[in-house]
């Protein structure tokens, strides 16, 4: 049987569906202003983010090489420019961003995925999106990821980045971590061990110089691969 991913924004939820400018569902970041990051609560305690789960509706076998990358919009259009220069900027945004978790410098852009579920990003962000120590080269405990970084990360299916065992949770009543999980793998429905969803966050950041404004569109594309 083919096997579908579902995205949401809770923990065993339903699939987001936003609507989007253009009538196309999806995910909607909100705004963000010049200087700061979408999602905002408190900037100076660095909280606040959008929460993404992943789940999948195998049976049978885990799914395993589950990555994400950056695409161009593939929905009904609704942006300020084309679906092609909006990634061909957000890249641009990546490449250029500083390390500042909540952008304290300024200097922060681009989206930004922050893939240890550990860290209680609303209450606590003290660690959240801490690139300068969690996040260099998106490899072995790495778990935050800058699309766009360096031109070449995260921005098609060869760059693309894996989602971290970090990142890996199961339902006990409530969010619980993994108790042996594996890089880029989530089991079926109630797999304590594996896993059955990866706890991701999103955020997109603005430097303080940021001269453009509107609607930006884009693809969260994810990869993964099944045998049930």
């Amino acid at each position: 049987m083919a096997v579908a991913l579902t995205i949401s924004e809770t923990l065993d939820g339903t699939q987001i569906s936003d609507t989007l400018a253009g009538g196309s569902a999806g995910l909607d970041l909100g705004s963000v202003t010049n200087g700061s990051y979408s999602g905002v609560i408190s900037q100076p305690d660095n909280t606040g983010a959008q929460d993404l789960f992943i789940s999948h509706n195998a049976v049978i076998d885990e799914i395993t090489g589950v990555k994400v990358y950056l695409g161009e919009f593939s929905g009904t259009y609704g942006g300020a420019r084309a679906a092609a220069t909006d990634l061909t900027d957000l890249i641009a945004l990546g490449a250029a961003s500083g390390s500042s978790k909540n952008n304290a410098d300024g200097n922060s852009s681009g989206l930004w995925m922050d893939a240890d579920a550990s860290i209680d990003i609303t209450a606590n962000g003290n660690a959240g999106f801490d690139f300068a120590t969690n996040g260099v080269g998106g490899a072995g405990n790495d778990s935050v990821f800058i699309f766009g970084d360096s031109s070449t990360d995260g921005i098609n299916e060869a760059s693309a980045f894996t989602i971290p065992s970090l990142a890996m949770v199961y339902n006990d009543g409530g969010e619980t971590a993994a108790s042996a999980p594996v890089d880029g793998t989530i089991g079926v429905a109630g797999d304590t061990v594996l896993g059955d969803s990866a706890h991701v966050r999103m955020r997109s950041y603005l430097a303080d110089g940021f001269a453009e404004g509107g609607i930006y569109q884009w693809d969260y594309v994810f990869l993964f691969s099944y045998t049930a």
